[in-house]
């Protein structure tokens, strides 16, 4: 099964292919751009040093991943039989308070069908 992860980062278009998914990104150009545009803003407003501001006032960190995991459900709805990975900055962040117990693997989780047709909370 292809897989991607949606995942906002320096230099990217906002998500990752595993080696399982071969050739382009087969999702739509609207879809496609609303990706590349959560992604430059988050190149634009996120200094790397904002993970360290405990109080959020540099970047909207759960503002930020609220948006990415919309666009990973409506991936997600788009592509139902791939496996769709999401990296919620939010929580990262977050979990970034406690770096002596940090995982850096429980900020990112699968976007399943239910999910991507659940209404935005």
């Amino acid at each position: 099964m292809p897989s991607v992860h949606i995942v906002a980062d320096y230099g990217t278009d906002g998500y990752r292919l595993d080696a399982d998914a071969s050739g382009a990104f087969p999702i739509s150009d609207s879809l496609r751009a609303r990706l590349a545009a959560w992604n430059d803003a988050f190149e634009r407003a996120c200094p790397p040093d904002a993970y360290e501001d405990i109080t959020g006032k540099r970047f909207d960190f759960v503002a930020f991943a609220a948006q990415g995991l919309e666009i990973a459900k409506a991936v997600k709805r788009e592509l139902p039989h791939w496996r769709v990975l999401y990296w919620d900055e939010g929580l990262d962040w977050f979990l970034a308070r406690d770096p002596r117990h940090q995982d850096r693997a429980r900020a990112e989780y699968e976007i399943t069908l239910k999910d991507a047709f659940a209404p935005p909370r």
